[in-house]
């Protein structure tokens, strides 16, 4: 991805390009629902294909997008490559984008999302 340059900015050139590789690599609806996928529990490649109903061709090239911005990062569990939220920063936005646009009815899923992050359950592989 090439470097953006912004004369006469107030910003770091290095902070507005790792904002915008973050936004670029997030401005994608599969991408995005990896995130919030990943935001609840770690997965492995295959249940991302199924959740999502796509190829492991499909999925492995969105997170490869999303590792490149580190966003996500994969650690090994026997036999499996497990993909997890690995960008704290990016995980707040996450969360504060999808509170302010969540409808009402889907309030008490931020909620719970809120008390699994503040109890460290994201560190669980199921």
């Amino acid at each position: 991805m090439g470097r953006v340059f912004i004369p006469n900015d107030a910003a770091p050139f290095d902070t507005i390009n790792a904002v915008l590789e973050v936004f670029q690599a997030l401005s994608h609806p599969v991408r995005l629902e990896i995130c919030r996928r990943l935001m609840l529990r770690q997965h492995s490649v295959g249940e991302l294909c199924t959740a999502l109903d796509l190829k492991q061709y499909a999925v492995s090239q969105q997170l490869a997008v999303l590792r490149k911005a580190e966003i996500v990062a994969t650690k090994r569990d026997a036999r499996h490559v497990i993909y997890l939220l690995s960008n704290d920063k990016v995980r707040r936005i996450l969360r504060v984008s999808i509170a302010n646009l969540v409808q009402p009815t889907e309030q008490y899923e931020m909620a719970d999302l809120d008390k699994k992050q503040q109890a460290g359950g994201f560190a669980r592989v199921r």
